[in-house]
Order: structure tokens, then sequence, then C-alpha cells
């Protein structure tokens, strides 16, 4: 599984565009360049997912959980079981 660092999985995605290089790019070509998670996880702290942050689940993880989008709250429940399961 091709995890993002918001912990969607970008396998079973079939929204992004179809030049997309996965949230772990260093290119632009990715569902969104200005993702908070993304730019936050990939390029400040450094990590492969939200679940390796000292800070999670942070404001932007919880909005994530709570909008309207299923898939936004499973994604935050595969970083929780992660989380709790030390990987």
């Amino acid at each position: 599984m091709k995890l993002a660092p918001c912990g969607l999985d970008c396998d079973a995605c079939n929204m992004k565009p179809k030049d997309c290089d996965g949230c772990h790019a260093d290119s632009d070509h990715v569902w969104d360049s200005d993702c908070k998670m993304r730019v936050c996880c990939r390029f400040q702290r450094k990590l492969d997912n939200c679940s390796l942050c000292a800070d999670f689940p942070c404001q932007s993880i919880l909005d994530f959980e709570a909008d309207k989008w299923a898939h936004h709250t499973a994604a935050v429940k595969r970083l929780r079981e992660m989380k709790d399961g030390g990987q």
C-alpha cells in the first residue's frame, strides 16, 4: 500500500490526476501541492506519515477526520492504528 502522509491509500485513489507522483514526491504532480499535512509532514518534519509525529493528532488531522468524507475518517483511523501499533 502506498500511503500518503495523511493516511490515505494512494493505490485505492480513483480521483488522483493521471500524472500524480504521490505525496512523497518532490514534484508538484500531486493531488494538492499546498496540502498543509503534506507540507508539514514531508518537508518540515521529514516524516513518512503523520502517525510518526509527536504532535499527532494535530488540528489539521482532526479537521481532516471530521469533514464529510468517509475516506478521510478511514485514513485517520489507519494512522491511529499505526500509532497505537508502533509502526
